[in-house]
């Protein structure tokens, strides 16, 4: 068995998203799958779906939505059986194909898969990088997740911890706030340094990184090659990450649209994921 949860929060994604959201992955998936969603409404949300309320956070609970830290509350424990191998998606990740592919290295290694965070692969050399800069480790992103729980108990007494020396003081023991407490991910590869590793991107990639091209418009040379077509031919996930990519405005981009999110740019030609993120709100029941 495969546990996959998604967190859900405010009126960002509705129960329907979600619910369509699992309803794609237990329909693609080789194996047996746990959905799990912690959120603060589960009203909406389908039976088959184990809704988790967010651990009390106090009087933190609104300052951690900034960063997405309240996607720490997956660490929690309770929230998630510790043994099974895990999949962690943001609401913005489409599904394409048989998610068990996303956990088949994690039962041999272990650790902590997360998105590529940066162009050069230092993943790849991290003893040859710590050697030359002191205390150095890879920063991942989290949009996508793969790992045990019980490999990373302890995450959320740390952030606590960390987090309150933030709070108070402005500084952590050992590193600069913007290091370890600003998101989510930040803290998730600071706690896993040392065990992070890298999705392929034959497997799960974001749309940004793998559909455009930074500065420069070359969106349409890059998909007729033939190599990727045959990476995208393969992968099982990705995500719409960033303000311009959100799944209800892609659901209504035009074939032909110049889009630009940051530096990266495109010309939009992909009508079945528009189409496909009109489906995850549409209930199943009406379509």
């Amino acid at each position: 068995m495969i546990q996959v949860v998604v967190v859900k929060w405010g009126r960002r994604y509705s129960a329907v998203h979600v619910n369509n959201t699992f309803g794609e992955i237990l329909k693609l998936s080789s194996r047996q799958v746990k959905c799990v969603c912690v959120t603060d409404d589960a009203e909406g949300l389908a039976n088959f779906i184990d809704a988790k309320i967010f651990p009390d956070w106090g009087d933190w609970y609104e300052t951690l939505k900034k960063g997405c830290r309240l996607k720490l509350s997956i660490f929690e424990p309770g929230i998630l059986n510790p043994n099974l191998p895990t999949l962690f998606f943001d609401l913005d990740t489409m599904i394409l194909g048989d998610i068990a592919e996303l956990v088949k290295e994690l039962e041999k290694t272990g650790g902590m898969y997360m998105c590529r965070g940066h162009f050069i692969p230092f993943w790849r050399i991290l003893g040859a990088v710590k050697s030359i800069v002191k205390d150095y480790y890879y920063y991942g992103n989290s949009p996508m997740l793969a790992f045990y729980p019980k490999e990373f108990e302890g995450l959320i007494e740390d952030f606590k911890q960390e987090f309150e020396f933030v709070r108070w003081r402005g500084i952590t023991r050992k590193w600069p706030l913007d290091r370890i407490c600003k998101t989510d991910e930040r803290f998730i590869s600071y706690f896993a340094r040392g065990r992070v590793r890298v999705f392929p991107n034959e497997l799960a990639v974001k749309f940004t990184t793998e559909y455009m091209t930074p500065f420069v418009d070359l969106s349409k040379f890059i998909t007729r090659l033939p190599w990727v077509k045959r990476r995208r031919k393969s992968q099982i996930a990705l995500t719409f990450s960033g303000h311009v990519l959100k799944p209800s405005l892609v659901k209504d981009i035009k074939n032909g649209t110049k889009v630009a999110s940051r530096h990266y740019k495109m010309t939009w030609n992909f009508p079945e994921f528009s189409a496909y993120w009109m489906r995850m709100e549409v209930p199943k029941e009406d379509t």
